[in-house]
Protein backbone atom coordinates (compact mmCIF):
# COMPACT_ATOMS: atom_id res chain seq x y z
CA UNK A 1 0.00 0.00 0.00
CA UNK A 2 2.48 2.93 1.23
CA UNK A 3 4.44 1.57 -2.84
CA UNK A 4 0.62 2.61 -4.36
CA UNK A 5 0.83 6.04 -2.46
CA UNK A 6 4.51 6.32 -3.40
CA UNK A 7 4.03 5.86 -7.22
CA UNK A 8 1.01 7.73 -7.63
CA UNK A 9 2.43 10.69 -5.52
CA UNK A 10 5.42 11.00 -8.13
CA UNK A 11 3.08 10.78 -10.87
CA UNK A 12 0.43 13.23 -9.44
CA UNK A 13 3.54 15.36 -8.91
CA UNK A 14 4.73 14.98 -12.70
CA UNK A 15 1.37 15.94 -13.85
CA UNK A 16 0.81 19.03 -11.82
CA UNK A 17 3.93 20.01 -12.44
CA UNK A 18 3.89 19.99 -16.27
CA UNK A 19 0.31 21.26 -15.90
CA UNK A 20 2.15 24.54 -14.37
CA UNK A 21 5.13 24.79 -16.53
CA UNK A 22 3.09 25.18 -19.33
CA UNK A 23 0.96 27.95 -17.40
CA UNK A 24 4.15 29.75 -16.45
CA UNK A 25 4.64 29.90 -20.06
CA UNK A 26 1.03 30.51 -21.93
CA UNK A 27 0.56 33.61 -19.39
CA UNK A 28 3.78 35.33 -19.50
CA UNK A 29 3.11 38.73 -19.41
CA UNK A 30 0.38 39.06 -17.51
CA UNK A 31 1.11 40.34 -13.60
CA UNK A 32 0.01 38.65 -11.08
CA UNK A 33 -2.25 35.92 -12.80
CA UNK A 34 0.34 33.61 -13.62
CA UNK A 35 1.58 32.99 -10.02
CA UNK A 36 -1.76 33.15 -8.59
CA UNK A 37 -3.10 30.77 -10.95
CA UNK A 38 0.55 28.25 -11.00
CA UNK A 39 0.54 28.32 -6.53
CA UNK A 40 -3.34 27.37 -6.75
CA UNK A 41 -2.72 24.20 -8.89
CA UNK A 42 0.58 23.60 -7.21
CA UNK A 43 -1.36 23.95 -3.74
CA UNK A 44 -4.51 21.60 -4.93
CA UNK A 45 -2.16 19.25 -6.47
CA UNK A 46 -0.18 18.59 -3.51
CA UNK A 47 -3.36 18.86 -0.91
CA UNK A 48 -5.36 15.56 -1.44
CA UNK A 49 -2.37 12.99 -1.52
CA UNK A 50 -0.94 14.88 2.02
CA UNK A 51 -4.18 15.66 3.42
CA UNK A 52 -5.81 12.04 2.67
CA UNK A 53 -3.71 10.45 4.92
CA UNK A 54 -1.73 13.42 7.01
CA UNK A 55 -4.89 15.75 7.47
CA UNK A 56 -7.54 16.09 10.42
CA UNK A 57 -10.77 17.34 11.37
CA UNK A 58 -10.38 20.76 10.93
CA UNK A 59 -12.72 22.71 8.81
CA UNK A 60 -10.01 24.10 6.57
CA UNK A 61 -7.97 20.89 6.18
CA UNK A 62 -11.72 19.17 5.25
CA UNK A 63 -12.39 21.65 2.65
CA UNK A 64 -9.07 21.85 1.06
CA UNK A 65 -9.06 18.08 1.16
CA UNK A 66 -12.61 18.39 -0.61
CA UNK A 67 -11.56 20.79 -3.71
CA UNK A 68 -8.21 18.64 -3.97
CA UNK A 69 -10.29 15.74 -4.44
CA UNK A 70 -12.24 17.95 -7.24
CA UNK A 71 -8.68 18.88 -8.69
CA UNK A 72 -7.61 15.34 -8.39
CA UNK A 73 -10.90 14.44 -11.13
CA UNK A 74 -10.44 16.87 -13.47
CA UNK A 75 -6.24 17.45 -13.54
CA UNK A 76 -5.83 14.19 -15.34
CA UNK A 77 -8.08 16.19 -18.34
CA UNK A 78 -5.66 19.48 -17.99
CA UNK A 79 -2.87 17.22 -18.42
CA UNK A 80 -4.12 15.91 -21.85
CA UNK A 81 -5.29 18.84 -23.14
CA UNK A 82 -1.85 20.77 -22.08
CA UNK A 83 0.08 17.45 -23.77
CA UNK A 84 -2.04 18.06 -26.80
CA UNK A 85 -1.35 21.28 -27.16
CA UNK A 86 2.55 21.22 -26.35
CA UNK A 87 2.71 18.37 -29.00
CA UNK A 88 0.58 21.07 -31.41
CA UNK A 89 3.11 23.75 -30.55
CA UNK A 90 6.37 21.74 -30.64
CA UNK A 91 5.18 20.22 -34.46
CA UNK A 92 3.80 23.93 -35.58
CA UNK A 93 7.31 25.40 -35.12
CA UNK A 94 8.13 23.35 -37.86
CA UNK A 95 6.98 26.15 -39.99
CA UNK A 96 5.97 29.07 -38.02
CA UNK A 97 7.12 30.94 -34.79
CA UNK A 98 6.71 30.04 -31.43
CA UNK A 99 3.56 30.92 -30.14
CA UNK A 100 2.93 34.27 -28.55
CA UNK A 101 1.92 34.77 -24.82
CA UNK A 102 -0.48 35.36 -23.00
CA UNK A 103 -2.34 32.27 -24.80
CA UNK A 104 -5.93 33.09 -23.62
CA UNK A 105 -8.14 31.01 -25.70
CA UNK A 106 -5.53 28.22 -25.22
CA UNK A 107 -5.86 28.46 -21.20
CA UNK A 108 -9.58 28.88 -21.03
CA UNK A 109 -9.61 25.77 -23.11
CA UNK A 110 -7.23 23.70 -20.75
CA UNK A 111 -9.16 25.15 -17.55
CA UNK A 112 -12.75 25.45 -19.08
CA UNK A 113 -13.27 22.02 -20.88
CA UNK A 114 -12.20 20.01 -17.75
CA UNK A 115 -14.03 22.02 -15.22
CA UNK A 116 -17.51 21.06 -17.23
CA UNK A 117 -16.50 17.46 -17.60
CA UNK A 118 -15.71 18.28 -13.30
CA UNK A 119 -18.80 19.45 -12.86
CA UNK A 120 -21.37 16.83 -14.90
CA UNK A 121 -19.46 14.20 -13.84
CA UNK A 122 -19.54 15.13 -10.30
CA UNK A 123 -23.58 15.26 -10.84
CA UNK A 124 -23.41 12.04 -11.82
CA UNK A 125 -21.44 10.71 -9.35
CA UNK A 126 -24.01 12.34 -6.43
CA UNK A 127 -27.01 11.19 -7.67
CA UNK A 128 -27.61 7.73 -7.81
CA UNK A 129 -30.15 5.34 -10.04
CA UNK A 130 -31.33 1.72 -9.08
CA UNK A 131 -29.73 -0.93 -11.47
CA UNK A 132 -32.24 -4.13 -10.76
CA UNK A 133 -31.06 -7.92 -11.59
CA UNK A 134 -33.43 -11.36 -12.24
CA UNK A 135 -31.81 -14.31 -11.07
CA UNK A 136 -32.64 -17.52 -11.29
CA UNK A 137 -31.00 -19.78 -8.95
CA UNK A 138 -31.39 -23.72 -8.68
CA UNK A 139 -31.66 -25.43 -5.44
CA UNK A 140 -31.51 -29.29 -4.32
CA UNK A 141 -33.57 -28.83 -1.82
CA UNK A 142 -36.96 -27.70 -1.62
CA UNK A 143 -37.90 -24.29 -2.50
CA UNK A 144 -39.20 -22.85 0.51
CA UNK A 145 -42.46 -21.96 0.53
CA UNK A 146 -42.13 -18.31 1.02
CA UNK A 147 -40.20 -18.43 -2.33
CA UNK A 148 -42.51 -20.36 -4.42
CA UNK A 149 -44.21 -17.41 -5.58
CA UNK A 150 -42.12 -13.95 -5.00
CA UNK A 151 -38.32 -14.33 -5.12
CA UNK A 152 -35.82 -13.44 -2.54
CA UNK A 153 -35.45 -9.69 -2.49
CA UNK A 154 -31.61 -8.36 -1.75
CA UNK A 155 -30.53 -4.79 -1.97
CA UNK A 156 -26.91 -4.47 -2.80
CA UNK A 157 -24.34 -1.28 -2.23
CA UNK A 158 -20.89 -0.97 -1.91
CA UNK A 159 -17.89 1.31 -2.13
CA UNK A 160 -19.88 4.40 -0.60
CA UNK A 161 -16.59 5.74 1.06
CA UNK A 162 -18.02 7.49 3.81
CA UNK A 163 -15.63 10.23 5.72
CA UNK A 164 -14.45 13.80 5.17
CA UNK A 165 -15.74 13.79 1.07
CA UNK A 166 -18.65 11.61 1.48
CA UNK A 167 -20.97 11.98 4.21
CA UNK A 168 -24.04 10.53 5.70
CA UNK A 169 -26.69 12.43 3.55
CA UNK A 170 -25.45 10.26 0.38
CA UNK A 171 -25.86 6.63 2.61
CA UNK A 172 -29.28 8.41 3.21
CA UNK A 173 -30.02 8.83 -0.70
CA UNK A 174 -28.84 5.77 -1.24
CA UNK A 175 -31.47 3.83 1.65
CA UNK A 176 -34.46 5.89 0.14
CA UNK A 177 -33.54 4.84 -3.40
CA UNK A 178 -33.42 0.86 -2.16
CA UNK A 179 -36.84 1.76 0.45
CA UNK A 180 -39.94 1.34 -1.75
CA UNK A 181 -38.43 -2.10 -2.94
CA UNK A 182 -38.76 -3.82 0.35
CA UNK A 183 -35.60 -5.63 0.36
CA UNK A 184 -35.48 -8.82 2.48
CA UNK A 185 -31.88 -8.07 3.48
CA UNK A 186 -29.12 -5.80 2.83
CA UNK A 187 -25.71 -6.44 1.51
CA UNK A 188 -23.26 -4.26 2.09
CA UNK A 189 -19.76 -5.55 -0.04
CA UNK A 190 -17.09 -3.37 1.58
CA UNK A 191 -15.29 -0.24 1.05
CA UNK A 192 -18.18 1.41 3.06
CA UNK A 193 -16.34 3.86 5.23
CA UNK A 194 -12.60 5.74 3.73
CA UNK A 195 -11.12 7.47 6.85
CA UNK A 196 -11.89 7.31 10.54
CA UNK A 197 -11.59 11.24 10.72
CA UNK A 198 -15.43 11.87 10.47
CA UNK A 199 -17.36 9.02 10.04
CA UNK A 200 -20.48 9.73 11.50
CA UNK A 201 -21.92 7.05 12.93
CA UNK A 202 -25.40 8.42 14.06
CA UNK A 203 -25.62 9.78 11.03
CA UNK A 204 -24.95 5.86 9.32
CA UNK A 205 -27.28 4.28 11.94
CA UNK A 206 -29.97 6.67 10.98
CA UNK A 207 -29.79 6.18 7.30
CA UNK A 208 -29.88 2.33 7.41
CA UNK A 209 -33.01 2.58 10.13
CA UNK A 210 -35.01 4.19 6.56
CA UNK A 211 -34.84 0.51 5.36
CA UNK A 212 -35.70 -2.64 7.75
CA UNK A 213 -34.93 -5.81 5.74
CA UNK A 214 -36.32 -8.76 7.71
CA UNK A 215 -33.39 -10.41 7.70
CA UNK A 216 -31.26 -7.63 8.63
CA UNK A 217 -27.94 -5.69 7.18
CA UNK A 218 -25.20 -7.60 6.40
CA UNK A 219 -21.45 -6.44 5.61
CA UNK A 220 -18.10 -7.39 4.56
CA UNK A 221 -14.70 -5.39 5.25
CA UNK A 222 -13.53 -4.11 1.41
CA UNK A 223 -9.85 -2.82 1.70
CA UNK A 224 -10.62 0.94 2.80
CA UNK A 225 -11.79 -0.63 6.24
CA UNK A 226 -8.22 -1.64 6.30
CA UNK A 227 -6.58 1.96 4.43
CA UNK A 228 -8.67 3.81 6.82
CA UNK A 229 -7.64 2.38 10.19
CA UNK A 230 -6.96 -0.25 12.20
CA UNK A 231 -9.47 -2.87 11.38
CA UNK A 232 -10.85 -3.01 14.56
CA UNK A 233 -12.15 0.46 14.74
CA UNK A 234 -13.66 -0.36 11.00
CA UNK A 235 -15.70 -3.60 12.06
CA UNK A 236 -16.87 -1.23 15.03
CA UNK A 237 -18.21 1.71 13.50
CA UNK A 238 -20.19 -0.65 10.80
CA UNK A 239 -21.59 -2.51 13.88
CA UNK A 240 -22.48 0.65 15.97
CA UNK A 241 -24.37 1.85 12.48
CA UNK A 242 -26.37 -0.99 12.28
CA UNK A 243 -24.77 -3.83 10.36
CA UNK A 244 -23.87 -7.33 11.14
CA UNK A 245 -19.94 -8.40 9.82
CA UNK A 246 -19.40 -11.61 8.37
CA UNK A 247 -15.44 -11.61 8.43
CA UNK A 248 -14.46 -15.28 6.90
CA UNK A 249 -17.98 -16.48 8.07
CA UNK A 250 -21.32 -17.69 7.03
CA UNK A 251 -24.66 -17.58 8.13
CA UNK A 252 -27.57 -19.36 7.24
CA UNK A 253 -30.23 -16.76 6.07
CA UNK A 254 -33.86 -17.76 5.96
CA UNK A 255 -32.99 -21.66 5.81
CA UNK A 256 -32.86 -20.74 2.39
CA UNK A 257 -29.29 -19.68 1.68
CA UNK A 258 -25.57 -19.83 3.05
CA UNK A 259 -24.68 -16.70 3.45
CA UNK A 260 -20.88 -16.10 2.99
CA UNK A 261 -18.64 -12.84 4.14
CA UNK A 262 -15.33 -13.41 2.63
CA UNK A 263 -12.14 -10.94 4.37
CA UNK A 264 -10.60 -8.44 1.78
CA UNK A 265 -7.85 -9.84 -0.34
CA UNK A 266 -5.88 -7.02 1.18
CA UNK A 267 -5.58 -8.51 4.89
CA UNK A 268 -2.11 -10.08 3.83
CA UNK A 269 -0.70 -6.90 3.12
CA UNK A 270 -1.83 -4.94 6.89
CA UNK A 271 -2.03 -8.10 8.63
CA UNK A 272 0.35 -10.22 7.71
CA UNK A 273 -2.21 -13.44 7.53
CA UNK A 274 -4.06 -14.35 4.68
CA UNK A 275 -7.80 -14.77 4.33
CA UNK A 276 -9.56 -17.89 4.31
CA UNK A 277 -10.27 -19.98 1.66
CA UNK A 278 -13.84 -20.63 1.01
CA UNK A 279 -13.45 -24.37 1.12
CA UNK A 280 -12.17 -23.44 4.84
CA UNK A 281 -15.17 -21.17 5.59
CA UNK A 282 -17.67 -23.58 4.53
CA UNK A 283 -16.29 -26.63 6.16
CA UNK A 284 -18.52 -26.42 9.63
CA UNK A 285 -21.39 -25.93 7.57
CA UNK A 286 -24.19 -28.16 9.35
CA UNK A 287 -24.73 -31.33 7.33
CA UNK A 288 -28.08 -30.43 7.37
CA UNK A 289 -27.49 -27.05 4.56
CA UNK A 290 -24.93 -28.65 2.96
CA UNK A 291 -27.55 -28.42 -0.26
CA UNK A 292 -28.36 -24.78 0.42
CA UNK A 293 -27.44 -22.48 -2.42
CA UNK A 294 -24.25 -20.77 -1.36
CA UNK A 295 -24.33 -16.70 -1.50
CA UNK A 296 -20.82 -15.09 -1.32
CA UNK A 297 -20.10 -11.91 -0.58
CA UNK A 298 -16.57 -10.63 -1.50
CA UNK A 299 -15.42 -7.11 -2.19
CA UNK A 300 -13.33 -7.62 -5.00
CA UNK A 301 -13.90 -9.85 -8.05
CA UNK A 302 -10.32 -11.28 -8.14
CA UNK A 303 -11.32 -15.18 -8.83
CA UNK A 304 -14.19 -16.02 -9.73
CA UNK A 305 -13.27 -19.42 -10.53
CA UNK A 306 -12.72 -20.09 -6.64
CA UNK A 307 -16.32 -19.40 -5.88
CA UNK A 308 -17.76 -21.46 -8.61
CA UNK A 309 -15.08 -24.42 -7.32
CA UNK A 310 -16.52 -24.05 -4.51
CA UNK A 311 -20.00 -24.72 -5.11
CA UNK A 312 -21.39 -20.68 -4.93
CA UNK A 313 -24.26 -19.76 -7.13
CA UNK A 314 -23.92 -16.20 -6.75
CA UNK A 315 -21.26 -13.84 -5.54
CA UNK A 316 -21.83 -10.09 -5.05
CA UNK A 317 -18.81 -7.71 -5.39
CA UNK A 318 -17.90 -3.65 -6.27
CA UNK A 319 -14.69 -2.71 -6.06
CA UNK A 320 -13.62 -1.78 -9.81
CA UNK A 321 -15.94 1.44 -9.91
CA UNK A 322 -16.18 0.01 -13.55
CA UNK A 323 -12.82 3.04 -13.42
CA UNK A 324 -14.87 5.68 -11.98
CA UNK A 325 -13.42 8.25 -14.83
CA UNK A 326 -12.34 7.38 -18.41
CA UNK A 327 -10.41 6.57 -19.66
CA UNK A 328 -9.28 3.70 -16.53
CA UNK A 329 -12.81 1.39 -17.34
CA UNK A 330 -10.33 -0.08 -19.83
CA UNK A 331 -7.66 -0.67 -17.29
CA UNK A 332 -10.71 -2.30 -15.07
CA UNK A 333 -11.65 -4.48 -18.35
CA UNK A 334 -8.35 -5.84 -18.85
CA UNK A 335 -8.02 -6.57 -14.05
CA UNK A 336 -10.86 -8.44 -14.01
CA UNK A 337 -13.27 -10.69 -15.57
CA UNK A 338 -16.32 -9.44 -14.83
CA UNK A 339 -15.53 -5.23 -14.52
CA UNK A 340 -19.29 -4.33 -13.75
CA UNK A 341 -22.98 -6.11 -14.01
CA UNK A 342 -23.88 -9.77 -14.29
CA UNK A 343 -21.50 -12.50 -15.76
CA UNK A 344 -22.93 -16.34 -15.86
CA UNK A 345 -20.00 -18.54 -15.50
CA UNK A 346 -20.81 -22.47 -15.46
CA UNK A 347 -23.40 -22.15 -12.95
CA UNK A 348 -21.86 -19.24 -10.56
CA UNK A 349 -23.80 -15.71 -11.02
CA UNK A 350 -21.25 -12.80 -10.54
CA UNK A 351 -23.15 -9.62 -9.92
CA UNK A 352 -20.50 -6.81 -9.50
CA UNK A 353 -21.26 -3.24 -8.57
CA UNK A 354 -19.58 -0.03 -9.70
CA UNK A 355 -20.30 0.87 -6.23
CA UNK A 356 -22.27 4.30 -4.77
CA UNK A 357 -19.75 6.52 -3.70
CA UNK A 358 -16.01 7.33 -5.14
CA UNK A 359 -12.75 7.17 -3.87
CA UNK A 360 -10.68 10.34 -4.65
CA UNK A 361 -12.29 13.09 -7.30
CA UNK A 362 -15.69 12.71 -6.22
CA UNK A 363 -17.32 12.39 -9.85
CA UNK A 364 -17.93 9.74 -12.56
CA UNK A 365 -18.35 9.20 -15.65
CA UNK A 366 -17.85 5.52 -16.86
CA UNK A 367 -20.96 4.87 -15.32
CA UNK A 368 -23.41 5.90 -12.75
CA UNK A 369 -23.51 5.75 -8.87
CA UNK A 370 -25.57 2.94 -8.23
CA UNK A 371 -27.49 0.35 -5.53
CA UNK A 372 -28.45 -2.73 -6.77
CA UNK A 373 -31.53 -4.62 -6.32
CA UNK A 374 -30.97 -8.35 -7.21
CA UNK A 375 -34.81 -10.71 -7.19
CA UNK A 376 -33.68 -14.29 -6.67
CA UNK A 377 -36.21 -16.73 -7.62
CA UNK A 378 -35.59 -20.28 -6.83
CA UNK A 379 -36.16 -23.27 -8.84
CA UNK A 380 -35.56 -26.71 -8.41
CA UNK A 381 -32.50 -28.28 -9.79
CA UNK A 382 -34.22 -31.05 -11.52
CA UNK A 383 -36.08 -28.52 -13.92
Amino acid sequence: MLKFFVVTGFGLTLLNGWIIWWLWRALDHTGWLRPVLCLTVAVLGASFPLLYKLGGDLAAEVWLLRAGSFWLGISFYVFILVLILDIWGLTSRLWAGPPVAPRWGATLLVMGIPLIIGCASWFNAANPIVRQYDLTIRTNDPVPQRYAQSPLVLGVLADMHLGRIITAPRLVRAMDLLAPYKPDAVLYVGDIIDDHILVDVEGMAAALARVQPRLGHWVVPGNHEYISGPIKHSLDILRRSGMQVLRDQWHILDNAIVLVGRDDRSRRAFEGTPRKSLPEILADVPQAHRNLPIFVMDHQPHNLDEARTAGAVLELSGHTHYGQLWPFHWVVESMYENPMGLLIKQGLHSVVTAGAGTWGGPMRNTSRAEVLIVNVHFAPTAQ
